[in-house]
């Protein structure tokens, strides 16, 4: 069962939901949902495997609700506001735990938002490892666009062939002046479906190198 705190944002508070590993407490994590407007919300399928795979790794993980959704202050703002929110969650929580390793994911919209506030960060800050699921680097579903900076580090980029939703030849476009390394899951959506274990396998082994 998740605990529940509050971090005070730019806008007023930020709902994130907190989960402690059985046994030694070897790092921290923040992981960030899906797009609000669509539905997402921390609980969603990505974000809690994301969440389950680091608790098994012994991270301490906060995943926040999104400014506007769930019982966070304010209004969504096309992930410019929420960038700073995650900016200033990953300090205070930064705080709690100064001497562990910070690990970061996001699943779509809010490996968007991670990706952003991963370029603002200076390098000595970031996280060891990065989880990006679904990363939307263009127009997304015809209907948002998505300015995607360009970053550089130890990253996974896990990514459906099938994905209708953020294409995958819009990703490889983003990622080949980069050399980014991407995991493709032939056959599966934006949303994995069906495909659970198939990303369970690629996570787990990221983060046990």
């Amino acid at each position: 069962m998740s605990e529940h705190m509050f971090i005070q944002g730019p806008t007023g508070q930020l709902e994130v939901f907190v989960d402690y590993p059985q046994g030694e407490v070897k790092g921290f994590a923040i992981v960030c949902h899906p797009h609000p407007l669509q539905g997402g919300t921390p609980q969603h399928k990505v974000p809690a495997l994301l969440a389950q795979l680091m608790l098994e790794r012994g991270c301490v993980v906060y995943r926040p609700s999104f400014r506007g959704s769930g019982l966070s202050h304010g209004l969504h703002d096309q992930g410019h506001g929420e960038t700073e929110d995650t900016l200033n969650i990953i300090q205070h929580v930064r705080n709690l735990h100064p001497q562990l390793p910070f690990y970061a994911g996001g699943f779509s919209f809010g490996a968007h938002v991670m990706v952003k506030a991963y370029n603002l960060m200076h390098k000595e800050d970031r996280p060891v490892k990065l989880i990006l699921c679904g990363l939307p680097t263009a127009t997304v579903a015809s209907v948002r666009h998505y300015v995607t900076p360009e970053i550089q580090g130890d990253i996974l980029f896990i990514h459906g062939e099938a994905d209708d939703v953020t294409l995958l030849s819009d990703l490889i476009v983003w990622a080949k002046p980069q050399r980014h390394l991407i995991t493709i899951l032939p056959g599966a959506n934006h949303f994995f479906t069906g495909y659970l274990k198939q990303l369970r396998i690629a996570i787990s082994r990221y983060l046990a190198t």
